[in-house]
């Protein structure tokens, strides 16, 4: 197989984390927001926004947000970062995200994409991604 030199990266670490492109390390979230109203959704946002650990960095995609659904990707630096401390800082970061966002989104359905769904994520943004071994 023949890889396209210009297309990203995509290794499964394991069914919830996989290394995105050799330069980070990646979860995704994915929260159904449809019940809350505008001005509920921009304060979720900003306290969002705010969350800062020294774990993971955590993006916000609202590119769903007419279909009720906001993904957050939780990211780890590939750079000296081996497979097992990566998933040990993910999930210390998801522990810090909770106590941040506790009270916020008591009433809101969350899930963490697995597997194919966190392929399926990542491809809707780099339609050349490759899977490497």
């Amino acid at each position: 197989m023949i890889m396209n030199p210009l297309a990203k990266k995509y290794q499964e670490i394991d069914d919830k984390i996989v290394l995105f492109n050799e330069e980070y390390y990646l979860s995704v979230e994915k929260f159904d927001i449809t019940s809350l109203p505008l001005e509920e959704k921009e304060t979720l946002f900003n306290h969002l926004y705010d969350f800062d650990s020294k774990d993971m960095e955590l993006e916000i995609d609202v590119s769903e947000e007419e279909k009720g659904i906001w993904y957050l990707q939780l990211l780890v630096p590939h750079v000296l970062t081996l497979p097992d401390a990566a998933k040990k800082r993910i999930e210390k970061g998801v522990e810090q995200l909770a106590t941040h966002l506790a009270n916020q989104m008591d009433n809101l359905a969350k899930k963490r994409l697995q597997g194919e769904e966190i392929y399926e994520y990542v491809k809707r943004y780099n339609p050349e991604l490759e899977r490497t071994a």
